[in-house]
């Protein structure tokens, strides 16, 4: 739709494109799409007959996720007349596609996505950049909604070949969303029973619970920064650890948290979440201890990317954002812009994928001084999300 608006196919064709042109892909893309049998010989798709006004779950359920993908486009009609218009609409209005061949459903998006990939390249630049923005924001709608694994790895599919505005981000997202749904998790972290069938993770997907060996962590200090934080060396290499404070009573409960927390901070690996990379968690038995008897913790472990030149006796430093604006160099309005759009992205990342932070306050956006990288010279590292 928004590809016809900014052509001028709804109203007054803009005379600038070829419409000679247009209108062959378009009968293409309606030959592909209308002619039942070759859906049916070529795709290996097949018609499942729907009674309009009998419930959804009436319909013969489709065999692959690309296949349930399609028959979700079918529109919904909630009331009586609506559905009787449908009906008089004609028998085609009353079928679904069901897919029986994932290699052949395959072909059929990749053809799609040529006519698509077609028709977008006629629009101008600006034009082009719209369309791209608002399919991504539809594909980020359907992602936030879905609740199959098998069908959100459709979508990202979709995404390596189409023109979608910042695709690896929105694939990132759909990403992240599988590990959730695999987790059993909810918008609210609250692992969700009725989801447990989801739990078989699709192919390409990779799952592991990573717990780190307490005699390769050298701590420096057992001062913690705001946040619960501490630099620390792992295998040599500049880490950083955020401690989680567990009440005793509760530790079986909170130490599962712990451990999907640490599975999903790990698939956060791409910019757009403007996030540190999770490479594992630390056992209770080396977890800084706050002395009260009552709690116990543990560690999460985020790497830190350090030139290979940069010598360990010089020791980054955690610069959280409620630091900034006491600093001798305050921000400046572009940057304090960039920091607003870097955890907008953030945010438009999490909430896409499921996930609701529930603590971005200013203690927990980082930057992070390494070397001759630093907050006063304008080249701090940052900012990065945490306290998950």
């Amino acid at each position: 739709m928004q590809w016809a608006e900014r052509i001028g196919l709804e109203e007054q064709p803009d005379e600038r494109f070829n419409w000679t042109l247009i209108g062959d892909v378009l009968k293409q893309m309606e030959a592909l799409l209308l002619d039942t049998q070759t859906l049916k010989k070529k795709y290996r798709l097949d018609l499942v007959a729907v009674d309009a006004l009998a419930p959804e779950t009436s319909a013969a359920p489709p065999r692959t996720s690309f296949g349930k993908l399609l028959s979700r486009l079918r529109p919904d009609f909630p009331t009586a007349s609506s559905r009787i218009v449908d009906e008089s609409n004609g028998t085609i209005k009353k079928l679904r596609w069901a897919v029986f061949d994932r290699g052949k459903a395959a072909i059929l998006i990749s053809d799609i996505v040529h006519f698509n990939n077609s028709l977008h390249g006629l629009l101008d630049n600006v034009n082009q950049d719209f369309v791209k923005s608002a399919l991504g924001s539809v594909l980020r709608d359907i992602i936030s909604r879905s609740n199959a694994t098998s069908e959100l790895e459709v979508i990202k599919q979709l995404l390596s070949s189409s023109r979608v505005a910042a695709p690896v981000a929105v694939a990132s997202a759909a990403s992240l969303k599988q590990i959730r749904l695999i987790l059993g998790l909810g918008p609210d972290g609250v692992d969700c029973t009725e989801r447990q069938a989801q739990r078989a993770p699709p192919e390409g997907i990779k799952i592991k619970l990573i717990q780190l060996k307490p005699h390769l962590l050298q701590r420096e200090s057992l001062q913690l920064s705001p946040g619960g934080r501490e630099l620390a060396l792992y295998k040599s290499k500049r880490v950083i650890i955020e401690w989680k404070f567990i009440d005793r009573d509760h530790e079986k409960e909170l130490k599962t948290r712990v451990d999907q927390l640490a599975i999903l901070l790990a698939h956060t690996y791409d910019e757009s979440f403007h996030s540190l990379h999770c490479i594992g968690f630390l056992p209770k038995d080396v977890s800084y201890q706050p002395g009260d008897g009552e709690s116990i913790c543990y560690g999460l472990v985020f790497e830190l990317l350090t030139s290979p030149s940069l010598p360990l006796s010089i020791s980054p430093v955690i610069r959280p954002l409620s630091t900034l604006f006491v600093n001798a160099r305050r921000p400046s309005l572009n940057e304090r812009r960039d920091i607003a759009l870097a955890l907008a992205e953030t945010i438009l990342q999490l909430h896409t994928s499921g996930w609701l932070h529930k603590g971005i306050r200013s203690d927990n956006v980082l930057f992070i001084d390494l070397g001759d990288s630093k907050w006063e010279y304008g080249k701090a590292n940052g900012p990065f999300l945490a306290g998950y």
